[in-house]
Parts: structure tokens; sequence; C-alpha cells
């Protein structure tokens, strides 16, 4: 019970140190963010659209947005939420294409329980996991928190000031007080070494 409540409250960390590793272009870390939402959002555009082929194209692209945007995420919302925004987006576009289309019977616009079923459901990431999952999860977490204890101090409290405090760089040069440019310098270093740390993790077995 004790190592699984530990887990559990190193999930916000652990989510975040990933956001900031995918932002610095680590694309194992990018999927490791969307490994636990997948599944759910796939089956939520598979329900959407009734057409499987269909549904696993508007992930695909929604993927490629999300990977492309993702420099401007800040986690006003957990990953897997702003994910399901972007699939619910893309999904509205290929609706809105799909009933333009002069040899296709238009879906119903109307329909409250298709729109009720629109919104992004609360909790993408908490589907149960498998026990494979939950161990892998259970490692990135300590994984994680190891980079980070490992870090130099100027490092770390540069890393955890931008992802965790949302201090801009100007913000956290005036605390640490260095020019910005060593605050920059300081958080892709640290993003960086976490990124290495995490690559046999991320690595297929």
């Amino acid at each position: 019970m004790t190592r699984t409540s530990s887990a559990k409250g190193h999930e916000p960390r652990a989510e975040e140190a990933l956001i900031a590793a995918a932002q610095g272009g680590d694309r194992a870390a990018f999927e490791a963010l969307v490994l636990p939402c997948q599944n759910a959002i796939l089956r939520w555009l598979t329900r959407l659209t009734q057409d499987r082929p269909a549904a696993e194209e508007l992930f695909q692209e929604s993927l490629f947005k999300a990977y492309i945007a993702l420099s401007g995420f800040r986690g006003e919302s957990s990953f897997a939420t702003w994910l399901s925004r972007i699939a619910r987006n893309t999904f509205l576009a290929w609706r809105k294409a799909l009933q333009q289309r002069p040899d296709t019977v238009p879906m119903s616009t109307g329909d409250e329980e298709l729109d009720a079923a629109l919104e992004p459901a609360d909790g993408w990431s908490h589907h149960p996991p498998t026990p494979e999952e939950q161990l892998w999860q259970q490692e990135l977490a300590g994984a994680i928190q190891k980079s980070l204890d490992a870090l130099p101090e100027s490092l770390r409290e540069a890393f955890e000031q931008r992802e965790q405090g949302g201090l801009s760089y100007a913000e956290i040069a005036q605390l640490q007080q260095v020019p910005v440019g060593t605050v920059r310098s300081r958080i892709h270093r640290a993003r960086e070494a976490i990124a290495q740390d995490l690559k046999h993790l991320m690595e297929p077995a």
C-alpha cells in the first residue's frame, strides 16, 4: 500500500519531467506521455466515428499536432486532457469535411448523445494499468526522482522553478541573480540530463 501511494505521489512530478524532456525534443519522452492514455482516446474516437481505421488516422493526426504544439503546453491541465482536446478538435474538423462531401450522408449535428460524447472525459490517464504498466510507472517515477536529486542545485532549482513553479526565464534569472541566457542553459542541461537518465526505460526491450 505504501509503495502504491508513493508512486501516485510522484505522478505529477514525473509528468512534468517527461513534458520538459519532450519539449526538448525527446521523442521517447513524448511516447511515454502518450502511452497511458492512447487506448482510451482511440476507443473514444472509434465510438465517435464508428470507423476504426478513420479513428486511427485521426489519432495519428492528433499526435502529430500535439508534438508540434508541445512547446506551448504549460500544464494548465494534464497531458492526457490536453491531448484529448486536440483529438476532439481533429474529429470535429473531420466530421465537418465529411458533411461537405456530396457523396456522403451527413452525420447528425443535433444528436445530443453525440454532442455529449464529444466532451473529453475526466481521468483519461487513470484507466486501470496492467501489472507491467504499473511496474514501469513505478520504475519511471523512481528514476525521475533520482535524476532530479542528482542534478546540481543550480540546474535543479532552475528546472523546478520553470516546470513546476511556472516562472518565466526572466523571473528565474532575477531569483538566481544570473543572466537569462544562463537560466536557459541550466534548464536545457537539466532536461538533457533527465532525458539521458530515463533513456534505458524508454528504449524497447
